[in-house]
């Protein structure tokens, strides 16, 4: 899977053609339930923030079959209910306009659509001639189509060539998070195979039929109303009010003055400005290196994501940044073999402190007080890179914080949480070699395509493949940014070829 944003994205040309979906007039749509992440983003996007939109994107050999494609991208939106949501505003004043579950949060609800009821358009788009041509004309679409208010907000297109062709399905991140493109990409070849006749995927591809949900399993319809079922790992139950858990985020959030984590090096913003963004595509390891970091990890008892942000930490601090980097970690939610298929946004944030070296991870408290600057409980031999170890503990006692509900967190603070600035200092990892269709993802030229907006603040998307390890990363286009950013960059490379032994 190549991440990619907007901006650096190639498509090359063809005949474009692109659908518009719409609800019947003939039942009403239900009720559905929010996540906080979903309701932060609605409300985010009342106050005029940009569309934040994501697209699944691969190829599929010779000039498109419409009509298979067409059946494809039905199937794929009556299998998973959160294609099928629409974001609404509702008066603050109508039942349900406070909470989460299955009504309004603020003014923002949602509520979910009959797959037999939609109703598909297609409309022929123009042919393009280059790269600039098409990519111009399918952001243009993208950001006015994968908006979160109204339905749908996704665009399904292809952009069609006699030798190969380029399905594209974006969607607001009302409805997906980065692991879902993989399912996206996974399942929509899988189900464009099979209608378009191709022997083989009959044979050996299991396609899940027509209407079929198959992320339904998580919810349970009572009265209209999908509602989270209570072990629902994306929508936890509250924690008792002494949980250490709790305690970790209320210590991280004080030490930061009730604020959440900013990047600590100058990126050149003002305060209380945004830019367009700058993106950056890099490589920071090969295959053999990465293989070689994975191994050094292993042997402090650690795992390559450690490895990755235990580098990040010693090359902020190698700038002149802290001895301890603050910042917050997304993390999936799904738990079982039937999340691993499901498409949606299911992931949570949790909080976590890196030391740059062991002197200054000693006595950093995790969940359940652990103390993360020895290492010395970490395997069984003697360990030499103490603050790796340490990482590694506190990603693992980190992660264990996704079991607290965000709006738990928010809500039990003694003072309002402060936002220095609109975007969030965070570091996402993930491994896409155990993602659903990882081993076909090269031979699709299969693309995470994400739009490109505003930045105050340094976001970093990092992703484990055969190929090694690299970075998206987005930041505000401004002088001061993209000197800090690109040292960093450079920086962090040498710090994991060092960790490498290369």
């Amino acid at each position: 899977m190549r991440v990619v944003s907007a901006d650096l994205w190639a498509p090359a040309p063809g005949r474009l053609v692109l659908w518009d979906v719409r609800p019947g007039a003939d039942r009403a749509p239900v009720a559905a339930s929010m996540t906080f992440n979903q309701r932060n983003h609605l409300l985010g996007a009342e106050t005029g923030e940009s569309s934040v939109w994501i697209a699944a994107a691969f190829d599929v050999d010779g000039p498109v079959d419409l009509g298979a494609l067409e059946a494809a991208f039905r199937d794929l939106v009556a299998a998973h209910p959160v294609l099928r949501v629409e974001a609404i505003r509702r008066p603050r004043s109508e039942p349900g306009a406070s909470g989460t579950a299955g009504g309004a949060a603020d003014g923002v609800g949602l509520v979910r659509h009959d797959p037999t009821r939609l109703v598909w358009h297609r409309q022929d788009g123009p042919a393009t001639r280059t790269v600039e041509a098409t990519r111009e004309h399918l952001v243009a679409e993208l950001g006015r189509r994968c908006a979160p208010f109204g339905y749908p907000a996704f665009l399904p297109a292809v952009i069609s060539r006699p030798d190969r062709s380029t399905v594209v399905l974006g969607m607001d991140h009302l409805h997906t998070d980065a692991w879902s493109t993989t399912v996206v990409v996974d399942e929509l070849a899988a189900r464009y195979a099979a209608h378009a006749g191709d022997a083989l995927a009959r044979s050996g591809v299991a396609v899940v039929p027509p209407g079929r949900p198959v992320a339904d399993q998580r919810s349970a319809g009572r009265q209209g109303v999908d509602r989270p079922v209570p072990d629902d790992p994306a929508c936890p139950a509250p924690v008792a009010a002494d949980d250490p858990r709790l305690a970790t985020w209320h210590g991280f959030l004080r030490d930061l003055g009730w604020a959440l984590p900013t990047f600590p090096l100058p990126l050149g913003v003002p305060d209380g400005a945004r830019v367009p963004q700058r993106t950056v595509l890099r490589s920071l390891a090969g295959a053999a290196t990465a293989d070689a970091v994975a191994m050094h990890a292993r042997t402090a008892g650690a795992s390559t994501s450690a490895a990755v942000l235990a580098t990040l930490a010693r090359a902020v601090a190698d700038l002149g940044g802290p001895a301890v980097l603050r910042t917050l970690l997304p993390v999936h939610t799904r738990a079982d073999d039937a999340a691993r298929r499901a498409v949606g946004w299911h992931t949570t944030t949790v909080p976590l402190r890196i030391a740059a070296d062991s002197a200054a991870g000693a006595g950093i408290d995790v969940a359940a007080g652990a103390d993360v600057g020895t290492g010395a409980d970490v395997g069984t031999g003697g360990v030499t890179d103490t603050a790796l170890a340490a990482t590694g503990k506190a990603l693992r006692a980190a992660r264990e914080l996704s079991a607290v509900p965000l709006e738990q967190v928010v809500g039990s603070l003694p003072t309002p949480l402060r936002l220095p600035r609109t975007d969030i200092f965070q570091v996402s990892y993930l491994d896409y070699r155990r993602l659903p269709g990882h081993a076909a993802a090269a031979q699709r030229r299969a693309h995470h395509v994400s739009a490109a907006t505003r930045a105050d603040d340094l976001q970093l998307w990092v992703s484990r493949t055969d190929e090694g390890v690299a970075v998206r990363a987005r930041m505000p286009r401004t002088d001061v940014g993209v000197e800090t950013v690109d040292a960093l960059l450079d920086r962090w490379a040498e710090r994991l070829a060092e960790l490498a032994g290369r």
